[in-house]
C-alpha cells in the first residue's frame, strides 16, 4: 500500500489533533529495520504510540515486539527521547512530513519522514543538518547523508490543495494528445485511484483532454476540490480495508468504484484502517526477515524430500514390473517350450533377452537377472530382485521420514518466529494510570498528582462528593484523593486506608528528595477545596484554596514499594505504601530515600524485576518496559532498593468508573 499526498494530510491533521501540547517522547523503539515506534506520554492524558515507517506515520493501537535492528534506533533514543514534540507539518502535497521536536538541551531536531520511492526516514539538527538517515541518497539531483544539509526532492505537478480552475484550463491547452485521465493525473499531483474516481464522477466524455469544454474541465476541476477536500479533511469519510487472499493490502478513506468490486471490510476511522493495513505490512517483512535461513533450508529439504519421493515412486514401478514379468514367466514354465510364447510375454512386458560378453541376460525395467534354461529359475531370480528392490526402498522411506522430521522441526522454529512476531492491541489503560495511584488494603483507590498541571487536572475532573481530598504540610506536595471514601459505608473502617494514603502524600513531596523520615498530612472534603483564588488574589497552577478543619496525621513515615500488578488484564507499575502494594503486586521492591539517582535507581529495580520473575513471559515484558517509565512511577530524588520480594498477588477490586 502507498499513501497519497491527500491521504497524508489527513493522518497529518490527526496526529496534530490527538498530540497536543505537553507530549514529549518518553521512548523509542525499533519494529523493523525500516520502522520505528515513538512513545508520547503527556501528564495528565493518554500515551500515544507514533509509528513511523518508510512506508507511512500513523498512530497505532497495537503492541509491538522489535523483530529487526534498526540502525537509527540508537541515534533516535539519543537525540529525540524526553524531547517534547512541538509540530508536525506536511510539504504541500508531497508525500512528506517533518516533524519538529524541542530536546531538553533547548535545540531543536527535526525528524524528516518521506514516504515515496522505497521510503526513508531522516534526523536533523535545528539548522536540519543530518545527523542520521535510514537510507542515504546519492542520486543526479540530490544528495543525502549524515552531515550535509537535508534537501527537499523536485517537486512534480502542480500541488493538489493549490491548483486553481486557471491552471487546469491552462493545462488542457497543452495537452495533445492527451486522454482526459493521464491529463488529470499529469497535470496534479494525485494518486490514479483517485484520479480514477475523479474522471467516474465528472463523467467527461471520452475523447483528448485538449477538445474537453470550459464547462468540463469546471467540473473536473471542482471533482477534484471535492474529493481532495474530502478526503484530507475526514468529511464524508467511508474508511474501508481492501482484503485479498484474507489480508488488508489496501486502506481507503472513501469506498471508490473501482473499490466496491472487491472484497472489502468498513472500519471505525481511516486511521484505524491504515494501522491495519501498514502495520501488518511491515510485519510481514520483519517476518520474512527473520526467518530467511529457514526458509532456504526448509526449501532445500523439500527439493530432497521431492527427489526421495521421485525415487520411491520409480523403485516401486520397477518391482511391480519385475513381479509382473516373473508371474508371467512362472506360469509359462508350467508348459510346454515354447519360445514364440515367451517372446509375446517378453514383449508384452517391455521386456528382452540382451547378449553381453556371451552372456544371455533377461533385461526390465533397467534391471537384468541372466537367463537360464529353466523358466522357472528365472522367474525366482526376477522374484529376489524384486524383493531386493523393495527391501531398499524401505531405506529410502525412512531416509523421507527423517527429513519430514527435519521439515516439521524447522517450519516450528520458524511459527514460533513469527509468533514472536506477534502484535496485540494495546490495552485502554483507566484514567487513573495517567497519574500516581496504588489501591489501599482495604480496597480504596487512591490517585495522585505529579506535577502542578496533573494536580489541577485531577482535582477539577476527578473529584466528586464522595471522595476524600489528601495534602501535605510539606513544599511540592501532590494532592491525593481518595475515591468513595466518604461515603457512609466507610465511616469507621477505613482508617488503615487512611495511613496509607497519608504515606504516599508525604512520600511523594518534596520531603523524599529533602531525606525527612517522617512529615505530616492532613485530609479534607471536597467541598473545603476552592479552585479559584480569593478577589485580589493570585492562585500558583496546581494549588488550591483549603477552607474549614483539617483532619491531621502526624509523623506519617515516608516509605515506599514499587510493584507490577495485574489490571484490567494487563500489567503495570504501580507506587505506594509498602503494605498496600505487596497485597497486590506479583512482586515489589520497597525502596528508601537516598543512594542513586532515578535512572540508577530504575536500572536496579528492573534488573531486580527481571530476575526474580524468572523465565517467564513477565519477565520479557519487564525488559520491554522503558527505564523512563520506571522513573516516572518512582519517587523525585535519590532513592534506594531495601530488599525485592514476590507479592501476596490478592485480585485487584473494582473501583470506580470515571
Amino acid at each position: 500500500m502507498e499513501l497519497s499526498g491527500i491521504e497524508l494530510r489527513h493522518l497529518v491533521n490527526e496526529i496534530r489533533g490527538r498530540v497536543t501540547s505537553g507530549y514529549y517522547v518518553s521512548s523509542i523503539n525499533a519494529i523493523t529495520k525500516s520502522s520505528l515506534l515513538m512513545k508520547l506520554h503527556h501528564p495528565v492524558q493518554e500515551d500515544i504510540m507514533l509509528v513511523l515507517s518508510d512506508r507511512g506515520i500513523w498512530i497505532t493501537k497495537l503492541k509491538f515486539k522489535p523483530v529487526e535492528e534498526n540502525n537509527l534506533e540508537g541515534v533516535a533514543q539519543k537525540e529525540l527521547e524526553r524531547a517534547k514534540m512541538e509540530s508536525i507539518e506536511q510539504a504541500g502535497s508531497e508525500r512528506i512530513v517533518s516533524i519538529q521536536f524541542r530536546h531538553p538541551d533547548g535545540k531543536a531536531r527535526v525528524v524528516v519522514c518521506e514516504f515515496f520511492g522505497d521510503g526513508n526516514i531522516v534526523i536533523c539538527d535545528e539548522n536540519m543538518q543530518i545527523i542520521a538517515i535510514l537510507s542515504p541518497i546519492h542520486v543526479r539531483h540530490r544528495t543525502l547523508a549524515p552531515g550535509l544539509r537535508y534537501a527537499y526532492p523536485p517537486s512534480r505537478g502542480v500541488d493538489v490543495f493549490e491548483v486553481t480552475l486557471d491552471q487546469m484550463l491552462a493545462s488542457r491547452s497543452e495537452a495533445k494528445n492527451l486522454d482526459t485521465l493521464r491529463w488529470i493525473g499529469r497535470s496534479i499531483s494525485m494518486p490514479k485511484k483517485f484520479v480514477e474516481e475523479v474522471a467516474k464522477r465528472a463523467g467527461p466524455p471520452a475523447k483528448p483532454a485538449i477538445q474537453l469544454t470550459d464547462d468540463e474541465v469546471k467540473k473536473v476541476y471542482e471533482t477534484i476540490k471535492q474529493i481532495v477536500d474530502g478526503v484530507s479533511s475526514g468529511k464524508n469519510h467511508e474508511p474501508i480495508i481492501i482484503i485479498q487472499g484474507g489480508k488488508p493490502v489496501e486502506a481507503l478513506p472513501i469506498i471508490t468504484e473501482e473499490a466496491s468490486k472487491l472484497e472489502t471490510r468498513k472500519a471505525a476511522t481511516y486511521m484505524d484502517a491504515v494501522d491495519e493495513v501498514l502495520s501488518n505490512e511491515i510485519l510481514d517483512i520483519g517476518r520474512s526477515s527473520k526467518t530467511v535461513e529457514l526458509d532456504k533450508q526448509i526449501a532445500v529439504l523439500e527439493h530432497d524430500l521431492t527427489e526421495q519421493n521421485k525415487a520411491k515412486e520409480a523403485v516401486m514401478l520397477k518391482s511391480a514390473a519385475i513381479r509382473k514379468l516373473a508371474g508371467e514367466l512362472m506360469t509359462l514354465s508350467y508348459q510346454a517350450p515354447d519360445e514364440n510364447k515367451m517372446n509375446d510375454v517378453l514383449a508384452a512386458n517391455s521386456a528382452e533377452i540382451v547378449k553381453e560378453k556371451g552372456v544371455k541376460y533377461v533385461q526390465v525395467a533397467g534391471e537384468q537377472v541372466e537367463m537360464q534354461e529353466n523358466l522357472a529359475k528365472v522367474s525366482s531370480m526376477l522374484f529376489a530382485r524384486a524383493k531386493e528392490m523393495e527391501r531398499g526402498n524401505a531405506s529410502i522411506e525412512e531416509a523421507r521420514a527423517k527429513l519430514l522430521a527435519q521439515i516439521e522441526k524447522l517450519r516450528g522454529q520458524t511459527a514460533a518466529i513469527h509468533k514472536k512476531v506477534i502484535v496485540k492491541e494495546q490495552t485502554s489503560k483507566e484514567w487513573y494510570e495517567r497519574y500516581r495511584w496504588f489501591v489501599t488494603t482495604d480496597g480504596l483507590l487512591a490517585v495522585g498528582g505529579r506535577d502542578a498541571s496533573s494536580n489541577s487536572a485531577l482535582v477539577r475532573k476527578h473529584l466528586t462528593e464522595h471522595d476524600i481530598v489528601f495534602h501535605a504540610e510539606v513544599h511540592g506536595s501532590p494532592f491525593f484523593i481518595v475515591k468513595n471514601a466518604a461515603v457512609p459505608a466507610q465511616e469507621g473502617r477505613i482508617e488503615d486506608s487512611l495511613l496509607q494514603v497519608a504515606k504516599a502524600t508525604v512520600s511523594f513531596s518534596r520531603a523524599w528528595k529533602d531525606g525527612l523520615s517522617s512529615a505530616d498530612a492532613y485530609w479534607v472534603l471536597p467541598d473545603q477545596i476552592k479552585k479559584g483564588a480569593p478577589t485580589g488574589q493570585f492562585l500558583p497552577k496546581g494549588s488550591f484554596v483549603i477552607e474549614g478543619k483539617r483532619n491531621y496525621l502526624k509523623g506519617v513515615e515516608i516509605r515506599l514499594a514499587i510493584g507490577i500488578v495485574q489490571s484490567n488484564n494487563h500489567e503495570t507499575f504501580v507506587c505506594g505504601p509498602e503494605e498496600a502494594v505487596k497485597k497486590r503486586a506479583m512482586f515489589y521492591s520497597v525502596l528508601s530515600q537516598g543512594g542513586m539517582d532515578p535512572m540508577a535507581a530504575a536500572k536496579k529495580v528492573k534488573s531486580e524485576f527481571v530476575k526474580i520473575a524468572g523465565d517467564t513471559d513477565t519477565a520479557e515484558f519487564i525488559k520491554r518496559i522503558s527505564l523512563d517509565d520506571f522513573v516516572r512511577t518512582l519517587p523525585t530524588g535519590q532513592s534506594r532498593i531495601s530488599f525485592t520480594a514476590r507479592g501476596q498477588q490478592q485480585e485487584m477490586p473494582s473501583v470506580t468508573e470515571e
